[in-house]
């Protein structure tokens, strides 16, 4: 997904869904008639004031039409109480109070504005249903299935389990399948955490959104549409809205005992003043809808605004959690470093390192693999000039073959290169990626994981924000990540894991009394990213484990986003705890207001909802831009790969 650059505008222009039009249609089709009919009421009530008992049937009839669904959603709600049922029930009972005294024209108007309110609450979900959908662009649109007589193109959502796919070199891996035929170099850094693209062939496991470099695959399909990695990023973000705040779960906890206090509140005002419009006025101001907004509203906002950062949050409960983190424990390949290859050393048999790696790039120019790209990528930083080969073949999972005046040149692996007959010998046979000549070894090219720039900035802001210990975890090697963590400035450095490893890290410190951040991203960090008390998985594509392990997701590689993400749930905290006290203020203001007789029951509907839109553009607030990252330091000139 590219950068979010979204506009209030274009965050409040979210779509309707069908269901959700169905829905509005039916609640404002049953206002609309019920109005109607009080109308008819009123009008037959002033045109032949006679006939007041045949109008005040007809306004009887609008409350009804305009009541049942606030009835019906009271009574539901006796049986599944939550906090929005206590509104409904408040209102209900107004309504009935109104009817029973012959207030037709209340108890048919108060029910109406307060759904104009909660429709208005609806749809305040500040664009999470446009996150959504911006999120689905992340998926190949188009497959080509497998047929008797050759291939057809399909929508990816024609495909089924047990269908075979064709993918191309180039394109996008469009499901969740297994190998049936073919050989290539994937980019699956993502799933398997490491910085080496990784060889698929027949069995092998490939991910959807994760890129076919080489070779032509055939996929036998296993997972489709919602069950796919990039399905279930967009289900986390839908649950994301029904999860529970620390405000809504108190509200719930002591919901049981507001609807028995403010009725208590209602009967006392009509015993003592006889006047049903006041004891009817309390019950509609009473209704908690600000408080019940106070969690949700942020929430959605909160999540919004977290998505046009590209930081997808799982769960409300890290928000709690996220308080009281002190320790940040990072992987590095691909999440500290950038998990793909630059050229760190040419080392030649004979000439010049500068003609060896005009060869590698002349054999690289042709293909997509990321050794290639990384030679043809050095050679235009040194500037030297590269030749075209007359003709280039690709041998998945070996390297590429090509031919330049008269002479065939081979870049790839070196047993590959033996079984071609290539001789000679080079220092260190055991890395990196081998350039020859017709049957003469010319070089061999180490290759590094190049540390992102901006790594030793986000961890000194990360310890500005509470994070006051921080330790670096990887597989590689303990000299390679010595230097890593001495550049990023962390605490400690522990090398040469398994992820088992990585756990128990975790586990210790938190024996320690500290509260972890771990921050992945692939299989490797599984179960350190679930054993955390925060685990953050990091990287455009999510793997299912990672994803499943951790409680949020950033589906970008900017490391700056980690620091955004906490300072994002301490504006949510605050933001939620304004809310409440809107809320609360609001709600005992207008009881008061009520109890004294300055607002009647419409002016009550009216003001009930002033509360809802003070706590939802409160929460609208957390939409603001953050400040931008300062300039990054430059990484060390070395580094290995885990």
């Amino acid at each position: 997904m590219s950068e979010a650059t979204s506009t209030w505008s274009e965050v409040m222009e979210a779509p309707i869904t069908p269901e959700e039009r169905r829905r509005i249609s039916v609640r404002l089709g049953a206002d609309l008639v019920g109005l109607g009919l009080l109308a008819v009421g009123v009008s037959f009530a002033a045109w032949d004031p006679e006939q007041a008992q045949v109008a005040a049937l007809v306004q009887a009839a609008a409350a009804l039409v305009v009541a049942a669904p606030v009835l019906y959603r009271a009574a539901v709600g006796l049986l599944r109480p939550t906090p929005l049922g206590h509104t409904d029930q408040l209102v209900a009972l107004a309504v009935l109070a109104a009817m029973a005294s012959g207030e037709f024209v209340t108890a048919t108007l108060v029910p109406v504005l307060l759904e104009v309110g909660r429709l208005f609450e609806e749809r305040s979900a500040l664009g999470a249903q446009a996150a959504i959908e911006g999120m689905r662009g992340l998926r190949a649109h188009t497959a080509h299935r497998r047929v008797a007589d050759g291939e057809e193109e399909v929508p990816v959502s024609a495909l089924s389990v047990g269908d075979v796919v064709v993918v191309r070199p180039g394109t996008l891996i469009p499901v969740d399948g297994v190998v049936m035929l073919g050989r290539s170099a994937v980019d699956q850094s993502p799933v398997t955490g490491e910085s080496r693209y990784e060889v698929a062939t027949e069995g092998s496991k490939v991910f959807a959104g994760t890129l076919n470099l080489e070779g032509l695959l055939e996929l036998r399909v296993e997972r489709v549409g919602g069950d796919t990695v990039l399905g279930q990023v967009v289900e986390l973000l839908r649950g994301v809205e029904a999860s529970k705040s620390p405000v809504v779960r108190l509200l719930e906890h002591y919901g049981g005992a507001y609807l028995p206090v403010v009725v208590a509140v209602a009967a006392t005002v009509l015993f003592w003043t006889e006047d049903v419009q006041r004891a009817i006025a309390v019950l509609v101001v009473s209704c908690p809808t600000a408080l019940v907004l106070a969690g949700p509203a942020a929430m959605v906002a909160a999540m919004t605004a977290a998505t046009r950062r590209s930081i997808l949050v799982k769960s409300a409960s890290f928000l709690e959690r996220m308080a009281e983190v002190d320790t940040l424990l990072l992987d590095k390949t691909g999440t500290v470093t950038f998990g793909r290859q630059v050229v760190r050393a040419v080392h030649v048999s004979e000439g010049e390192v500068g003609d060896a790696l005009v060869l590698a790039a002349a054999v690289g120019q042709g293909s997509l693999h990321p050794v290639s790209r990384a030679m043809v990528s050095e050679a235009e930083a040194r500037g030297l000039v590269v030749p075209r080969v007359l003709r280039s073949t690709e041998h998945p999972g070996d390297g590429v073959e090509a031919e330049l005046d008269g002479q065939v040149l081979r870049l790839g692996r070196l047993d590959w290169l033996r079984r071609e007959g290539v001789r000679g010998e080079l220092q260190g046979e055991g890395s990196g990626a081998w350039l020859a000549q017709g049957e003469v070894l010319l070089a061999r090219i180490d290759l590094f994981d190049q540390p992102r720039p901006e790594g030793p900035e986000v961890v000194q802001a990360m310890r500005s924000l509470g994070l006051a210990r921080t330790i670096l975890v990887t597989g590689d090697r303990q000299s390679v990540a010595h230097d890593v963590g001495e550049w990023l400035g962390v605490d400690e450095v522990v090398a040469e894991v398994l992820p088992q490893v990585k756990l128990d890290i975790v586990r210790r410190e938190q024996e320690a009394g500290r509260v972890v951040l771990m921050v992945g991203d692939g299989v490797n960090d599984a179960l350190a990213l679930s054993g955390a008390d925060v685990g953050v998985a990091i990287g455009a594509r999510m793997n299912e484990v990672a994803l499943g392990g951790a409680d949020v997701a950033l589906m970008t590689e900017d490391l700056w986003r980690l620091p955004e993400m906490v300072r994002l749930a301490e504006r949510t905290r605050w933001t939620m705890g304004t809310n409440a006290a809107v809320g609360v203020v609001f709600s005992v203001v207008m009881v008061g207001l009520a109890t004294a007789g300055a607002i009647p029951p419409l002016w009550g509907a009216v003001l009930h909802n002033l509360g809802a839109i003070l706590v939802v553009g409160n929460s609208a607030r957390l939409l603001g831009r953050q400040p931008e990252a300062t300039e990054a330091a430059q990484p060390p000139a070395e580094a290995g790969e885990e």
